[in-house]
């Protein structure tokens, strides 16, 4: 990778320090075999969050006349998996920067989850060296195209496959409290957990809608952050 590669040049980035974006693109297996080589991990921990950061600021200037409950929803659809994974390989091609060890080359077929992780590497490698305004500048130039079809998703949001996305580890609903079982004002409250870390918690008519609400208090949580 060189300064003069045609990622630069798309985002309007003068490069000061090419090792970050080497270390953006680098992945464990090739640090392995090269000890000398930083890989992305620490990167994508920073750019993670400075990616949830400027789509809330974004969102928040774009539409004052939603609530935090939709809020919530759109920056969710916007920074997925999915969404990270496509515009890292099909929108920007950062996919074909990555390095990785001769082994793990014949596994790319499997790297959809890596290149989601080295967009938010290259996040984090633009703000070091460009600072916050710049790296807040390409995430709305990137982010904004996507705001329509994000509003869009709405109505077919899922909140407990959308949190589902957010963690590293399966969530389980916990019904923690039945109310008024024999009545009209039947309730249930449902406790979204991690292990034994709770999430979010919902209240609902019936345990489906208990278990969507919980996810979706976990998902504000996580916004706030």
């Amino acid at each position: 990778m060189n300064k003069d590669d045609e990622i630069f040049k798309i985002l309007n980035i003068k490069v000061n320090d090419i090792s970050l974006y080497e270390k953006a693109f680098t992945h464990a297996s090739y640090t392995n075999e090269h000890p000398e080589s930083e890989n992305y991990d620490r990167l994508e921990f920073l750019g993670d969050s400075i990616l949830d950061m400027v789509i809330a600021d974004m969102i928040f200037e774009r539409f004052p006349e939603y609530r935090s409950g939709n809020l919530s929803k759109i920056r969710s659809i916007l920074v997925s998996g999915e969404s990270l994974t496509k515009l890292s390989e099909e929108t920007y091609h950062l996919d074909k920067f990555v390095r990785y060890s001769i082994g793990e080359k014949g596994n790319v077929r499997f790297h959809h989850h890596i290149n989601e992780d080295v967009f938010e590497a290259f996040i984090a490698a633009v703000y070091l060296d460009q600072g916050y305004s710049k790296v807040r500048e390409i995430i709305f130039t990137i982010f904004t195209p996507l705001l329509k079809e994000a509003v869009s998703k709405l109505d077919n949001y899922d909140p407990k496959t959308t949190l589902q996305e957010e963690v590293s580890a399966n969530v389980h609903y916990i019904v923690v409290k039945k109310e008024n079982l024999n009545s009209e004002d039947v309730s249930y409250t449902v406790e979204a957990r991690v292990s034994d870390v709770i999430l979010g918690i919902g209240k609902g008519h019936n345990i489906l809608e208990a278990e969507k609400n919980a996810a979706k208090d976990a998902l504000l949580k996580k916004v706030g952050e």
